[in-house]
């Protein structure tokens, strides 16, 4: 009797320990189980990604572009394209399990801008207008600067005064306002280190001038063979009230830019008597760059 009774204790009490046993496990598994969580932010198309996740001893992102994947705790990336993205992120631990969580960012829209001085203007219609007058005087009524690439890529649209048959075209390449030549008209911000003087046409007879006055004085040497450097698409009628015209200048022929580009321009007509300046404002119109 002593025996069946034991027999049966040592059932129960070996029952007992294997139900504790596999409850402690369960525990651990679940208290080492990975949960996935991240949040972003963002500076244009650049993402950076803060892994919140837990327990996780691997990590793959797949950021939703069909481009690229990383194994990184909290990686950067910069999206080459725009639009709601979904961005998912898959969280391994030790044992193997995982854990998974995708969201979705809104990435900016990318704009490719290939200007080709054609006069037909279409490929500026994504690059911000740089400076415009606004009293509607003058000839030149609005400036688009684009100097990404290897050129300086200028559009210039005013009214049926503005011909462009000669011109002042006074550029500030460094960015500083107080170097170069220091020009009465635009007090506020001029300090150009090159003119161009001459008709605005490709193949014309103008030329480039470095300032060399160190006093800010009217003082330019001619940089020879330079004109050809221009390309114009010389004046297009818009409307019956509106002339465009574009042009490019390498920026070889400009030297090394600073961090910024600032142009002005006084028109005159092939007499060169004066039409008018560009800005009206007191400073250059400039471009950051």
């Amino acid at each position: 009797m002593k025996k069946i009774i034991f027999k049966w204790v040592t059932a129960l009490l070996a029952v007992f320990l294997l139900v504790s046993c596999s409850s402690d496990n369960a525990s651990s598994d679940s208290a080492d189980k990975p949960t996935a969580d991240f949040s972003f932010t963002n500076d244009g198309s650049t993402f950076t990604f803060t892994n919140l996740s837990t327990n996780g001893s691997k990590y793959r992102w797949d950021f939703g572009d069909l481009y690229y994947t990383s194994d990184k705790k909290d990686p950067v990336y910069t999206y080459a394209i725009g639009g709601e993205i979904t961005v998912s992120l898959t969280v391994t631990n030790e044992a193997g399990e995982e854990a998974y969580i995708a969201k979705t960012i809104t990435a900016p829209k990318i704009i490719i801008i290939d200007i080709k001085v054609d006069g037909k203007f279409k490929d500026w219609d994504d690059v911000a207008i740089t400076d415009q007058n606004t009293s509607g005087n003058g000839s030149i009524q609005k400036i688009k600067i684009w100097a990404k690439g290897a050129n300086v890529n200028v559009y210039l649209e005013g009214n049926k005064k503005m011909q462009m048959e000669l011109v002042d075209m006074f550029i500030n390449t460094d960015g500083n306002t107080k170097t170069g030549f220091l020009h009465g008209s635009w007090p506020g911000g001029s300090g150009a280190e090159f003119l161009f003087e001459g008709p605005m046409v490709t193949n014309g007879w103008g030329a480039f001038y470095n300032h060399i006055d160190p006093n800010g004085g009217w003082g330019w040497a001619a940089i020879a063979g330079s004109g050809a450097n221009l390309t114009s698409s010389g004046i297009v009628s818009l409307s019956d009230t509106t002339n465009a015209i574009e042009f490019s200048i390498p920026k070889s022929q400009l030297g090394t830019l600073g961090s910024s580009i600032g142009i002005a321009i006084t028109e005159m007509t092939s007499g060169w008597a004066a039409v008018a300046n560009f800005p009206e404002a007191d400073k250059f119109s400039t471009l950051q760059l």
